[in-house]
Parts: structure tokens; C-alpha cells; sequence
């Protein structure tokens, strides 16, 4: 009676054990969103783990064309939207920031507990009017 019960505890301890560590985490996957605009490059990778959504990669601007590169992505989860924007910015040497428009990569990089389903969308940022223009949306999950 005393080793089935050790037993039987033993299971049960593995048991709750296991759903502790929880589902193993996915492996990344590449994102790269419609080619919208010329002269504007955006890449990665995006992986989700512990309910989390991760999201890794570049930013380019090609050529100095009077728009500054940018990306964003939206996460959902339900009703609920969470949205990040990337764009290239460039520092004087005062310290001032600047919308930044010329031949330039950077590393992105961004998480969200928001993991039902994610959009990236390549943009541009026009230096003349300081308007948004988006290309078309792509559903990455």
C-alpha cells in the first residue's frame, strides 16, 4: 500500500512539474512584409514562446530619396491591438535627433504579450510633409 501511494505522488509531482516549464518555445521563423516602396528593406525573424510573441531583425534605407524607412507590426490578442513602429532616426553631433534619410541599416527588435496573431507592413516617412504612408499589410501568423 505504501509503494503505490509513493508512486501515485511521485506521478503526480512529475505531473505538475511539467506544466510548470509549460509548451516548448517555437522555432523562429522569417518575416519579411511586401515590398512597398523602393528603396525600403525590412527583415527577420519572429518566434513565439511563453506566451510571448519576439520579434528580431533590420531596417534599411537604400538611397537618400527625401523618406525615412520605417516598419511596424501589429500584435493581437482578441479585441486588443498593440502596435510598434521602427524608423531610421540619425543624431547630430549636439545630440539632436533627426529623421534620418540616406543609405543606413539598424537592428530591430521588439516583444509583445499580445501572441494571437502578427502584421508587419513596410512604410516610409516623407521628410517634406512629416506624413506616414504604409504599404499594403501582411499577416505573418
Amino acid at each position: 500500500m505504501r509503494r503505490i501511494a509513493a508512486v501515485a505522488l511521485t506521478a503526480g509531482t512529475l505531473m505538475a512539474g511539467m506544466a510548470a516549464v509549460g509548451a516548448p518555445a517555437e522555432a523562429a521563423t522569417g518575416w519579411k512584409p511586401y515590398d512597398s516602396y523602393s528603396g525600403i528593406d525590412a527583415w527577420g525573424t519572429y518566434s513565439r514562446s511563453g506566451g510571448k510573441t519576439y520579434v528580431k531583425g533590420y531596417l534599411r534605407d537604400t538611397k537618400k530619396n527625401g523618406w525615412t524607412a520605417c516598419v511596424r507590426f501589429l500584435f493581437t490578442e482578441g479585441t486588443n491591438k498593440y502596435w510598434s513602429r521602427f524608423k531610421i532616426i540619425g543624431v547630430t553631433s549636439g545630440g539632436t535627433k533627426y529623421n534620418f534619410d540616406g543609405k543606413a541599416t539598424v537592428s530591430i527588435s521588439v516583444s509583445s504579450s499580445y501572441s494571437s496573431h502578427l502584421w508587419v507592413q513596410e512604410c516610409g516617412r516623407s521628410k517634406s510633409t512629416g506624413k506616414y504612408y504604409y504599404g499594403k499589410g501582411k499577416k505573418l501568423f
